[in-house]
């Protein structure tokens, strides 16, 4: 907002930077929002409202988007602006529809579907890689009915004699992960999970359930030690150190210990150790 601002309002500034980047290349234009836009335009001269005082002319704008692949709406992203580029810019267009990651029979549904999204720039799908295997939509009435469709599948491959490194499960977003993981664990089916952790491994979730097994069992050491200054709540090296050092000689846990300790370390784990007798007794 303040950069828009500052190319608007200040003459000299603006022409300064119209004049440096003559030429202007943007990357996932779908992804844009309408002040992302009204920059564009004052950075590279096309503002109506705004003449271009060096006699240079505006710049020329090189952008790359995909209007079918405009996912960003409820975070302000508008496709508008790819159209509005269309008109305003009037650029040449060079529609890149052939495909090479997927099979026809991919491309073809994906083209059914695509249509009826209002408002397309439009283009249509091909490959040279023939039609491959087609594609078969599976209706799940549930999370957990998909995950427990997506093993049998999964074993049905395995006993046809597919290989396990030859099947892959892709999702959309992270929060999908927890319920297949766990379908894939019950069913004894082992799996490595590519760009990110597995459920269980990501560092929000041990905290969760350090905070659970707590709630359990106060005297866990482990999951004290992990969740004590999580969030962050004042502890620091020191307290822990005297805390460990008074389990060890009271020969106790560490929750425990905590409530037995003066000063400034009593008093930050003393409030640790309330949270956690406050969550316990929520609970019962």
């Amino acid at each position: 907002l303040r950069s828009y601002e500052l190319l608007k309002h200040n003459e000299a500034i603006r022409t300064h930077y119209q004049e440096r980047f003559r030429h202007i290349l943007i990357d996932e234009f779908q992804d844009t929002n309408a002040l992302q836009y009204a920059w564009l335009k004052l950075l590279s001269g096309h503002d109506a409202s705004r003449v271009n005082v060096s006699g240079m002319g505006s710049s020329a704008v090189f952008a790359v988007g995909d209007d079918d692949q405009s996912i960003y709406a409820f975070r302000g992203a508008d496709v508008e602006n790819m159209r509005l580029y269309e008109k305003q810019y009037h650029p040449m267009m060079v529609k890149l529809e052939q495909n090479y990651r997927s099979h026809g029979h991919i491309l073809d549904t994906a083209n059914f579907l695509i249509a009826n999204n209002l408002d397309r720039l439009g283009k249509n799908l091909r490959t040279d890689a023939g039609h491959g295997e087609p594609v078969r939509i599976y209706d799940a009435p549930s999370d957990h009915a998909e995950a427990a469709w997506l093993v049998d599948e999964i074993k049905a491959l395995i006993s046809s004699g597919i290989k396990r490194t030859e099947i892959a499960l892709l999702y959309r977003s992270n929060a999908q992960s927890r319920i297949i993981e766990h379908a894939l664990f019950s069913a004894g089916i082992p799996y490595r999970v590519y760009g990110g952790l597995r459920f269980f491994e990501r560092a929000e979730i041990k905290h969760a359930l350090a905070y659970l097994r707590l709630l359990e069992n106060p005297n866990d050491d482990t999951s004290f030690s992990r969740v004590v200054n999580f969030p962050t709540r004042g502890i620091g090296a020191r307290s822990i150190e005297a805390v460990q050092d008074a389990a060890r000689a009271q020969n106790s846990s560490l929750y425990l210990a905590a409530s037995t300790l003066d000063g400034k370390a009593g008093a930050a784990l003393g409030g640790f150790v309330r949270l956690v007798d406050h969550m316990r007794e929520a609970t019962r």
